[in-house]
Formats: C-alpha cells, sequence, structure tokens
C-alpha cells in the first residue's frame, strides 16, 4: 500500500505497471490473448438464452445450460481444493484457452441438446482451469512489488472484453444464424491462442521471478 494516495502516484504506478508488461513481451501477448479469447468466451453467454430457444421455449434448457457449465467450474474447484499448483507453463495457458474455444465452436455442429450439456460443461471445466492457471503464473513470473499493478491493469483488460463481446454478440444475433455466432466466437480463440502459442513456442517463455 502507498501512503500517497494523489493523482499523481496512482498514475505513477499505473506507467509503471505498463512499463513491466512492455519488458516482459510474454505477459503483454497473454493479456492480448485474454482480451480476445474472453470476447469469444463472454459472446457464448450472449448467445446462450437463443440456444436454448433453438431447443424448446420451455425457460428450463436455459438454466440446464447455465446449470451444466457451473458445474464443470464448480469440478475443477474441488479438483484444485486437494490438488495444488506450483508452476504453470505459458504453453499451458495457450493450450487451454484452445481448448475452451474449440468447445465453443463445436456447438454449432450439434443439435442434440445432450450433446450441447456435455460441451458446456467441459467449456466450463477448462474456464475454471484457466482461472487457476493465469493467477498462478503472475505470481511467478512478476515481482512482488509490481504484482498489484500489474495483475490491476491485466483484470481491467480482460474485464474491458465482457461489454466489448455483449455489443458484438448482442447486435450481431438480430443478423446471423446463431450457428454461425458460435462458430466465430470459438474461431476468435483459436486463431488468438494458436498465434499466441506459436509465438510462445518460438521466443520462450518468461524467466520465472524470485519471491
Amino acid at each position: 500500500m502507498n501512503d500517497n494516495n494523489d493523482k499523481t502516484s496512482y498514475f505513477s504506478d499505473l506507467r509503471l505497471g505498463f512499463s513491466f508488461l512492455n519488458r516482459q513481451k510474454m505477459i503483454f501477448y497473454l493479456v492480448i490473448t485474454m482480451f480476445f479469447v474472453n470476447i469469444g468466451a463472454n459472446g457464448v453467454n450472449v448467445l446462450f438464452p437463443f440456444l436454448a430457444k433453438n431447443v424448446s421455449d420451455d425457460a428450463k434448457y436455459l438454466g440446464y445450460i447455465y446449470s451444466s457449465m457451473s458445474m464443470g467450474s464448480l469440478l475443477t474447484g474441488l479438483i484444485f481444493s486437494v490438488k495444488s499448483i506450483h508452476k504453470v507453463e505459458l504453453k499451458i495457458i495457450y493450450l487451454s484457452f484452445l481448448l475452451q474455444a474449440t468447445g465453443i465452436a463445436a456447438l454449432c455442429f450439434t443439435q442434440n441438446f445432450l450433446i450441447i450439456l456435455i460441451f458446456v460443461f467441459v467449456i466450463g471445466l477448462i474456464t475454471g482451469f484457466i482461472g487457476v492457471l493465469i493467477p498462478t503464473f503472475v505470481q511467478r513470473s512478476v515481482p512482488i512489488h509490481l504484482l498489484g499493478r500489474v495483475n490491476s491493469i491485466m483484470m481491467a483488460i480482460s474485464m474491458l472484453s465482457t461489454p466489448v463481446a455483449q455489443f458484438i454478440f448482442g447486435v450481431s444475433v438480430d443478423y446471423f444464424n446463431i450457428k454461425y455466432l458460435f462458430f466465430i466466437a470459438g474461431a476468435l480463440g483459436i486463431v488468438t491462442s494458436l498465434s499466441s502459442l506459436l509465438i510462445n513456442v518460438r521466443k520462450g517463455t518468461p524467466r520465472e521471478t524470485v519471491m
């Protein structure tokens, strides 16, 4: 915590966080990847009510979809409550993004509601997995005196993807088939995560920071 809470201190801390990200290109690429992948992932929440309506006008089907995703995330939480992760490689995060996006894109290829629930469960499972991997990686890669600044910037950029996704898919759903929009949401994540994965393989991962 900083005793000096004036505006100058706030913007100085913000610049310090951005300066670190600018030097650590691999972490900067992770932030950009999170933004674009999350546009697709958050767009899915806009599309789920329309997916449920395609199956039935009964509102309980939307509840089944959200419950299935929640159960996947819950299972991840239960796994990590007994199994800790001490080291995470950046490529594992990108591969998880890739699996998540593939699951989203796969929703456009099926009309069977049971299979839809299975895909949604897997998406929730991987989403929960990503939610553990990223903070673990950041904590190992960012100096402790910069951790709050860098985390704040990462979360702000990541959360910015939510209104962007809601606008893009909220407008698009009036003009395009719901199946195509699921494919677009997944394809955005697939292309972004694959690109970042290839960059990571080519340039290597950032060194861990000694706490």
